[in-house]
């Protein structure tokens, strides 16, 4: 009797923890999310969904991995870009600033548009455990591509990204 109490008490904290209704799979829909870049350019989700397909890559100064997917980042910013992709790079502000962010992109040379989600709402509502990730959602907001690793056939699919 003890252990089938225990269940439903843990049963229903695994159903209530937070973040637990948040998109987090291929073919889920995006959560809304707001996120304020370096530059002070504000990003809704509500203002890019239904317009264009949008990469967010989820990522830390401290991460070797973000570090050597830098330039594959700038080729597919510069690339898709000009072709009405959305791209935001999302610091996930675990152990990190606005100053450290800026000194790394000055380092590396950075290009592409930089977030940092301070409080990291926008990275738990994405239910992101590990940098660098990398969500691709198609213009109506449904999660098309999630992994650690830049997508090497992005030109292969973007079409039916932007439709």
């Amino acid at each position: 009797m003890k252990f089938k109490g225990f269940m439903v008490i843990a049963l229903f904290l695994i159903l209530a923890w937070p973040g637990s209704g948040f998109a987090a799979s291929v073919g889920d829909t995006s959560p809304e999310f707001t996120l304020k870049g370096l530059d002070g350019t504000e990003y809704r989700s509500d203002a890019i969904i239904g317009k264009k397909p949008l990469m967010l890559v989820f990522w830390a100064t401290w991460c070797p991995n973000c570090k050597e997917e830098i330039p594959a980042l700038k080729k597919i910013h510069a690339d898709f870009g000009k072709q009405g992709l959305e791209f935001i790079a999302v610091n996930v502000g675990t152990n990190d600033s606005a100053a450290k962010m800026k000194r790394y992109i000055e380092k590396y040379k950075i290009t592409y548009p930089v977030a940092f989600d301070k409080g990291g709402e926008t990275t738990k509502r994405f239910k992101v455990q590990g940098t660098p990730t990398i969500i691709i959602l198609d213009k109506s907001g449904i999660v098309r591509y999630r992994s650690a690793a830049v997508p090497d056939d992005l030109e292969k699919h973007y079409e039916n990204l932007a439709k």
